[in-house]
């Protein structure tokens, strides 16, 4: 993740850097799990439902994303 940032294609099938890896997806979010600026990680969210994710979703994987950052230290 290049630019340490949450990426979310709500319909895969018209975003070009989505790489199948379950037949069902439809929306996908990406959130990286960030410690001391470096990407250790990621959390994938799929849902089979086109527009699954706003931002609130966002808001609280990346929350968790935070938490499990801080378990590494």
């Amino acid at each position: 993740m290049k630019t340490r940032a949450a990426v979310i294609a709500n319909d895969v099938s018209r975003d070009p850097r989505y790489l199948t890896t379950l037949g069902g997806t439809r929306s996908e979010m990406v959130v990286p799990v960030l410690l001391d600026g470096k990407v250790v990680g990621t959390i994938d969210v799929e849902s089979d439902e086109i527009n699954r994710f706003a931002a609130i979703d966002r808001e609280f994987i990346e929350t968790c994303a935070t938490i499990v950052a801080g378990l590494w230290q």
